[in-house]
């Protein structure tokens, strides 16, 4: 349920255009800023998020997060049809440090509760739950809005499921820790940086949150249609079929080998998306996509800790920050798309991004090989 309620941090991309059609043009760049909100509390709060989490422990600090996530999604939705924009930031904002909360709790927080030879399928089984909060998106949205007339009954449906969350995790018992070890911090987590496999992992993480925040933000625009969102559907639902995928085949090939050849398949389908016009060839090609970018994190947050052995929680204070790369795809997406007119030309943005992950995959590869462990 953790992983459920974490993946709500990525439906603020996909809902930015239902959000863009309640403003005028005049503000329309504003509104491409919503994603920052976000993903820019991963950036500075993940480390102080990892120095708290070792006071109050695992449990409490997810508890947190899903309080701040319940007021984050209530904000706008309080604030009325037709709200300012900036009840939207507000709220947003507030979903972000929930979100980080539960992005540095949930997953130490599994390793309280399941054996140690075992937290590998588990977490895989965890990032099909997160997919599955956004696979359901798009349906929830279009059903409320053909029900209803608004998609915004969505912020309260999800700010309830959160509330389930909490309330579940408060009445199951949990064994924290009883030596909890010493924060990484910012100073500890940047060090790593000398280490050339963390470095090519940590910008690989920050290019897959911002491809893949891109994408959602793209898809819907891509498509001429009220229900475009649903090209999210078909992203998660590949997503989850990858996931599932990738665990059978990387217990059986290199998850570089495996990652660099996704990539390649991914930098041909965001060409692909820069010249179709076709509906169905923008869903299929955005579906492949989530299927292509399944195991990237994974694999790249694997190869960094291999990389670092005993320096696992260094390791994990890096990646954290690395997420906040998800508040660059907004802005950036949108100034190339003011600039030049053409929804399609935003995709050089995410075919820069599974360039260098294309690009570090081969490198890692080399690396690999001339280590001589």
């Amino acid at each position: 349920m953790g992983f459920f309620v974490m993946g709500f941090c990525d439906i603020v991309a996909p809902i930015t255009g239902r959000i863009a059609a309640d403003f005028p043009e005049t503000q329309q760049a504003l509104v491409n800023f919503l994603p920052t909100m976000v993903f820019l509390w991963f950036l500075l709060l993940s480390v102080p998020m990892a120095a708290l989490m070792n006071r109050i422990g695992r449990k409490s600090l997810t508890q947190i997060g899903y309080a701040f996530t319940v007021a984050g999604l209530l904000v706008p939705y309080a604030a009325g049809e037709g709200c300012a924009l900036g009840w939207y930031f507000s709220g947003f904002g507030l979903l972000g440090i929930g979100n980080t909360a539960i992005q540095v709790a949930v997953n130490p927080l599994l390793a309280t509760l399941v054996p140690a030879g075992k937290m590998t399928s588990y977490l895989t089984v965890g990032q099909v739950f997160r997919n599955m909060s956004l696979l359901l998106l798009a349906p929830i949205v279009t059903g409320l809005a053909a029900l209803t007339g608004t998609w915004r009954l969505l912020l309260p449906l999800y700010a309830a499921a959160t509330v389930a969350a909490g309330v579940w995790l408060r009445l199951t018992p949990v064994r924290e820790p009883e030596t909890r070890g010493r924060a990484a911090g910012f100073a500890d987590c940047f060090r790593l940086l000398k280490n050339p496999t963390v470095a090519l992992c940590a910008a690989g993480v920050a290019c897959f949150i911002a491809a893949d925040v891109g994408i959602g933000f793209l898809s819907v625009r891509l498509v001429d249609d009220p229900d475009s969102i649903l090209t999210t559907t078909g992203f998660y639902a590949c997503r989850i079929v990858g996931t599932l995928v990738g665990a059978w085949v990387l217990v059986r090939m290199s998850d570089v080998r495996y990652m660099s050849w996704n990539m390649t398949g991914a930098l041909a389908l965001c060409t692909v998306l820069l010249f179709v016009r076709d509906a169905a060839a923008v869903y299929a090609a955005v579906g492949l996509l989530g299927f292509a970018m399944a195991c990237v994190f994974a694999t790249l947050y694997a190869v960094a800790t291999k990389g670092a052995p005993g320096r696992a929680n260094e390791v994990a204070g890096l990646m954290i920050l690395a997420i906040s790369a998800g508040a660059i795809p907004g802005p950036a997406i949108g100034a190339i798309v003011s600039a030049t007119g053409n929804p399609r030309c935003g995709v050089l943005f995410v075919i820069a991004c599974v360039g260098y992950l294309l690009w570090a995959g081969i490198r890692l590869r080399r690396v690999r090989r001339d280590d001589p462990k």
